[in-house]
């Protein structure tokens, strides 16, 4: 539950690389002047559609070098090719962003300084707050959103992230429904959504900074106490009566996924048992903050759809839905809501 100066949205986990060497990014990424907020000052004033840019300055792209090898980046795998090229995408990314309701392009405006559209991430977003002078959260971010990954339309794009966990087995297929115009549009406001909720992850009075806050204070974290608990300092799930395999699941894993679309609808119909939006936010507390949030904003906020469905040779054998609406999730959909009113909604 300790975050470091990265957070690495979508599951991304850490590079197979020796621990040396990633001490040595870590170094020289703690020491790059691009971190701190200090060299950002020029960007306080200008709109957010002014802030998005597709080319990289050499400090810029020395940053962006830093940041793959520190955390194992690899251009992602498997990717649907979009009908829009990377060079006219940025006036799809824009006109995205500028189409959000008011209130959450001035929270990100408030929150970000730069968004830079890149490739060569393999994951949607990478995120880094900025660094001041004293050792406090800033609330100041710049985020790379890789270009090929929110190039797809947003059911292709749901589609791709579960296969980064589950091998396609020829007799078991899915179909995610997360638009119905089934856009590239929709997937830059399902990245914009994730934006959001990692900004709000990373304030303390929602989401504590290390298990040492939360053990001091576990009641200030409602969110969390929905489905987790710290027990001899590992926060786990709270359900224990859930597959065993579910602790095996893994998303952006380098090497081959450890089950096939076989099992994928047996575990979506688990977690129907928790208050869990979907399988990736059962990968950690931090996760599910995050993917519950913007999930929320997508589905709830900007009135999409969310469902699943499951078929065996081509026959429906299961679908899963969205949890907003169902008992499961009300707990979790109020203190959503009262996070969203409290840090966007009320500097209406």
């Amino acid at each position: 539950m300790i975050k470091g100066l990265v957070y690495i949205s979508f599951l991304l986990f850490l590079s197979c690389s020796t621990q040396p060497q990633r001490f040595v990014y870590k170094k020289k990424l703690e020491s790059h002047p691009l971190t701190k907020l200090s060299s950002w000052k020029w960007t306080e004033n200008r709109n957010l559609e002014t802030k998005v840019s597709t080319s990289l300055s050499d400090q810029e792209e020395q940053l962006f070098s830093i940041l793959k090898g520190a955390y194992g980046l690899f251009p992602a795998k498997n990717i649907k090719e979009s009908d829009i090229d990377s060079f006219n995408f940025q006036h799809v990314f824009r006109y995205a962003l500028l189409s959000l309701p008011r209130e959450l392009k001035v929270y990100l405006n408030k929150h970000l300084r730069k968004i830079f559209l890149v490739k060569g991430l393999g994951v949607t977003t990478l995120t880094i707050q900025l660094t001041g002078d004293a050792k406090e959260n800033t609330g100041q971010f710049i985020s790379f959103l890789d270009i090929d990954v929110i190039n797809q339309r947003i059911n292709d794009w749901y589609k791709w992230r579960e296969y980064t966990a589950f091998q396609n087995k020829e007799e078991f297929s899915f179909t995610p429904y997360l638009s119905h115009k089934n856009s590239t549009v929709n997937t830059s406001q399902m990245a914009l959504s994730y934006l959001i909720a990692i900004i709000l992850n990373w304030n303390p009075k929602y989401f504590p900074s290390s298990k040492d806050a939360y053990f001091l204070n576990p009641t200030q974290y409602k969110f969390i106490n929905q489905s987790w608990k710290l027990k001899d300092t590992i926060v786990s799930p709270k359900r224990e009566d859930l597959l065993e395999e579910l602790h095996y699941l893994r998303y952006y894993s380098k090497g081959e996924p450890l089950f096939s679309t076989e099992e994928q609808s047996i575990f979506y119909k688990e977690i129907e048992k928790t208050s869990f939006v979907n399988l990736f936010s059962m990968m950690g507390s931090s996760k599910d903050f995050i993917e519950s949030i913007a999930n929320y904003i997508y589905v709830e906020k900007l009135k999409h759809t969310f469902s699943i469905d499951f078929y065996k040779n081509k026959e429906l054998i299961n679908s899963y839905e969205s949890c907003w609406q169902q008992v499961r999730c009300q707990k979790k959909k109020e203190i959503i809501e009262d996070i969203l009113d409290a840090e966007i909604y009320s500097t209406d």
